[in-house]
């Protein structure tokens, strides 16, 4: 809480030192690394930290922590959990190394780090695998569902065929039915001819009986 005999600008000085103690501390728990890098890489490194204004060393540092955890992750899941419990045993070792170098009574570091983070990576595989399965196990639904629609194809060209066969037949016998109508019909009429030639004959004979009876 700021003191009323302390103005606003002067708070800022106590600010900075508490700012500058915690970063005092921070580099009392690390250990120096010398690195050598070529031209190019070093180069970028110096970009990236002029652009974000921090220095060269907070950028390495930041690099190197992700890429482990990178690397880390790529191991296989068995040699990943003997690698954390190794890195999680020599940590305290380090950590004393680093406070008799730095001139401090103790470094406080945590623990379980690395064993920390081959279990978080192992539930983001395992839930990983669980999304590939049921991705696999959609398509395969899908594909069948796919497949029932296509199968009804060729029964419906079949029943198409069956019905043209079905009309093909009625055309046939309706075909039959009307030559068989029209042969009847001919020969239904075919002896009138011979009726008119009976009366023909007939009159003839009238015509002979009246004229032997007239002559």
């Amino acid at each position: 809480m700021q003191d009323f005999d302390t103005t606003s600008t002067q708070s800022l000085i106590d600010r900075y030192y508490e700012e500058e103690k915690a970063q005092r501390e921070i580099e009392q728990t690390l250990a120096a690394l010398t690195m050598r890098l070529d031209a190019n890489d070093l180069a970028m490194l110096n970009v990236i930290a002029r652009r974000f204004r921090k220095t060269r060393d907070e950028v390495a540092q930041e690099v190197l922590s992700n890429a482990l955890i990178d690397l880390f992750a790529r191991l296989e899941a068995g040699e990943r959990k003997l690698i954390a419990r190794d890195a999680d045993d020599a940590a305290r070792a380090l950590a004393d190394e680093i406070a008799e170098e730095n001139g401090v009574a103790n470094v406080d570091v945590k623990t379980g780090v690395w064993a920390n983070h081959d279990r978080q990576i192992t539930k983001l595989e395992r839930k990983k695998a669980k999304m590939q399965e049921q991705q696999a196990s959609e398509a395969k639904k899908a594909q069948a569902r796919s497949g029932a629609t296509e199968t009804p194809a060729p029964a419906a060209a079949e029943a198409s065929n069956e019905d043209s066969d079905a009309q093909q037949n009625e055309q046939s016998v309706t075909s039959a039915a009307t030559e068989q109508a029209e042969a009847e019909g001919v020969s239904a009429e075919t002896p009138a001819p011979a009726t008119d030639a009976a009366d023909d004959q007939n009159e003839q004979d009238e015509d002979t009986k009246v004229s032997m009876f007239g002559g």
